[in-house]
């Protein structure tokens, strides 16, 4: 099944962030980041706790990885076994770490075969509309949410 994944806010690790996915037909998930979820991360990185070395000059590398992270929960909640990712240019230097991680974690870490992953334009999808919208909705009100926890998200960065 074909997925666009979009970022929605002004950066990843910023308070109510959202990266959404959308199968193109209707379906539409997204996972709004908080304050507190940000701070753990960082905290932990820092520690050492995670695969990627700590460096002051490695955080967007560590944003890929985060941004993967959250990508593979969001397809493990919609369950899918196979997949194809569009994805949009939200971090263009790290697309081919963003690659690779994802090919790994979704086919040893979820089982999931990976058919194809692409990075494109995603402005006025479906998926651009829904993050933006999950994005300025300050009450939580759309039914689109995942909930994912920090420990969800570092199942797939833990060493």
């Amino acid at each position: 099944m074909k997925f666009q994944i979009d970022l929605s806010g002004t950066d990843l690790l910023k308070n109510k962030s959202v990266l959404a996915i959308s199968d193109c037909k209707g379906l539409i998930r997204g996972f709004q980041i908080n304050q507190g979820i940000i701070d753990e991360l960082l905290k932990n990185w820092e520690k050492g706790k995670y695969f990627c070395r700590y460096s002051k000059r490695g955080l967007g590398f560590f944003k890929a990885m985060v941004y993967s992270s959250i990508i593979c929960g969001l397809i493990n909640s919609v369950g899918n076994k196979e997949v194809e990712l569009e994805i949009c240019h939200d971090l263009k230097f790290h697309e081919n770490n963003i690659k690779q991680r994802l090919n790994k974690l979704l086919r040893k870490g979820l089982n999931v075969k990976v058919n194809s992953i692409k990075f494109q334009c995603m402005k006025g999808t479906d998926v651009d509309n829904y993050a933006y919208l999950m994005f300025k909705d300050n009450y939580n009100l759309l039914p689109t949410y995942v909930y994912l926890s920090l420990e969800d998200l570092e199942k797939f960065l833990l060493k």
